[in-house]
């Protein structure tokens, strides 16, 4: 059975979204698996888990970095529209 997956965003979004399907591949593998895989699965499931929540930690702390420079409401501003004068 072909699945076909769509990503979309930016190459940080993207690949977050390849390690959340991957980690959900990971835990449907574990429930066939023999025991040497199975532990070898939970162990990916877990890096997995792990390199999805140091990417969201970085991205939080990105967004306050931003913040505290003045960078995001420069953005904001950016997309505002101009008032007829």
């Amino acid at each position: 059975m072909h699945q076909t997956v769509t990503l979309s965003g930016d190459h940080a979004t993207r690949l977050a979204q390849l390690l959340r399907i991957a980690r959900q591949e990971a835990r449907l593998a574990q429930r066939d698996a023999s025991a040497r895989s199975y532990d070898a699965l939970t162990e990916l499931d877990d890096a997995l888990s792990d390199h999805l929540a140091a990417l969201a930690v970085a991205a939080e702390d990105d967004a306050a970095d931003a913040e505290s420079t003045g960078a995001a409401e420069r953005e904001r501003r950016a997309w505002r529209p101009l008032r007829a004068g």
